[in-house]
């Protein structure tokens, strides 16, 4: 927002007026007090019959212009200051409210000369520096918009606009901890400006300082309680921080009033899914589809809780869509795969994982989801060797080891599966299908005292598991061979 120095004017122009005649001195003086109580149309008449008086004075023009600007009637303002610097070129006043004029009528590189005229005229005359700042932003000149805005608070450090369009203009930039400094300075200033807080709750969520965000979100809420946008924010912040309820209230909220915008709906499912909520956020998910074009995210999202609810038919499609597309979105794909797998569609399932695995090497997820469709299918020979290959990617994946130790096992390669079952237990102590399939692994080596402690550590952990039971009781009454579980 540009300055007309109004308050500036003012004390010029109780300099000047004493040169107007009696009448004159009475429309000028009451133009003022128009202006000050917010009567713009009458100053703005009050003023223009005081230059009928005298149409040469350069402060009352001044004035004429300057009111007629605020009015918004950007020609007549222009023609009013124009004249004022005509008949005074020495007036800081009328070449920065002339700028202004200027510069609302896109005019920006005469209004750029007017602001430095008045510079030159007066140096340290703040409402100059502070438009000029204003206008280079405008135009992208960062560098010389910051210089003018450090020059205008080297002249009034407290004044609140400038620190907030200048922690406007660093934002722009991607400066974001450089603007969060000027907003708190603002927000010391005018602790009570709702527009502060919630550009500093913005701030703090773009910067991943949700509790920061919360609070400054809340803080604007508490003086102005129907911001739609800061009931977004702070429901977003909420979210982030896994305040899920809170956060779902101050998004549904914001869904009221902000009816067409897609991430108010969008965040709104991610709150009320994390609540385990599949059929509402699945209606959010389903509005923020509506909003925009199709958003690859959003019906990830919603396939997700459809296949919570067991619509494997409808979340196949939504995933579908998602790869659509983004042709490599993994997790979408992954997904797919589960979903076709539970629905009993295993041969699309396993060309899912297939392309899954090959498109995305590095992924645990994918190797492992084939590996299991494989298992299941009963094709060992082609688990294995993605069994392992998760083995390679982490070798900590208990499940990898406990299902390539399997394999080994019923291979009658009893070394092999002995070390991935103890890989599997060094991983997860307590992984009781690993300590009952070690057990059986040992007792086919002949470590027979060795196995049976396997068992009894597996009751230990379950009395009533029945493999472990079993094998121990088959083992105490001579059996030779333990059976192993998936």
């Amino acid at each position: 927002m540009n300055r007309n120095a109004a308050v500036v004017l003012f004390s010029l122009m109780l300099v000047v007026s004493i040169s107007l005649n009696a009448l004159a001195q009475d429309d000028f003086h009451r133009g003022i007090s128009l202006y000050e109580e917010g009567k713009l149309a009458e100053a703005k008449a009050a003023f223009e019959s005081a230059l009928q008086a005298t149409p040469e004075d350069s402060v009352v023009l001044t004035w004429c212009g300057t009111v007629a600007l605020e009015l918004d009637q950007i020609p007549e303002a222009t023609e009013y200051l124009e004249q004022a610097v005509a008949q005074d070129a020495d007036s800081q006043v009328a070449h920065n409210n002339l700028g202004n004029a200027y510069a609302a009528a896109e005019r920006l590189r005469e209004a750029e000369e007017q602001y430095r005229a008045a510079l030159k005229i007066a140096p340290e005359y703040f409402d100059a520096h502070y438009n000029l700042a204003n206008l280079k932003a405008q135009q992208g000149d960062y560098v010389t918009a910051f210089n003018e805005y450090h020059r205008a608070l080297a002249i009034d450090p407290d004044d609140a606009d400038v620190h907030i369009n200048f922690g406007h203009a660093l934002q722009q930039t991607g400066d974001t901890a450089k603007a969060i400094r000027e907003y708190e300075a603002a927000r010391q200033i005018t602790p009570e400006n709702a527009a502060v807080l919630s550009s500093l709750g913005s701030l703090y969520l773009q910067s991943k300082r949700d509790q920061a965000a919360a609070d400054a979100y809340q803080a604007a809420l508490r003086l102005q309680p129907d911001l739609a946008e800061v009931h977004l924010g702070l429901g977003t912040a909420l979210y982030n921080l896994g305040q899920y309820p809170a956060a779902a209230g101050h998004l549904q909220t914001a869904t009221e009033t902000l009816a067409d915008d897609f991430v108010a709906f969008y965040n709104l499912g991610l709150a009320l899914a994390a609540q385990d909520k599949y059929v509402e956020a699945q209606v959010a998910y389903q509005k923020a589809s509506a909003i925009q074009p199709p958003n690859a995210n959003c019906l990830n999202n919603l396939g997700w809780v459809l296949f919570q609810q067991a619509k494997y038919s409808e979340a196949a499609q939504a995933f579908q869509k998602a790869i659509g597309l983004k042709v490599n979105f993994e997790v979408a794909r992954l997904n797919l795969a589960r979903t076709l797998s539970l629905a009993g569609q295993m041969d699309e399932a396993i060309k899912q994982w297939e392309m899954a695995a090959s498109k995305f090497p590095e992924s645990l997820s994918a190797h492992l989801g084939l590996a299991n469709a494989y298992y299941t299918q009963g094709d060992h020979t082609a688990a294995l060797p993605q069994y392992l290959q998760v083995i390679a990617l982490d070798n900590t994946n208990a499940e990898a080891h406990n299902n390539a130790g399997l394999i080994f096992l019923e291979r009658g390669n009893l070394t092999e599966a002995v070390v991935h079952f103890q890989a599997a237990l060094q991983t997860n102590p307590d992984y009781i299908y690993a300590i009952n399939n070690l057990g059986a692994a040992l007792q086919q080596q002949g470590e027979i005292l060795e196995a049976k402690a396997q068992y009894r550590r597996a009751l230990e952990i379950d009395p009533d598991y029945e493999p472990a039971k079993k094998n121990l009781q088959q083992l105490e009454g001579g059996g030779a061979t333990g059976q192993a579980t998936g």
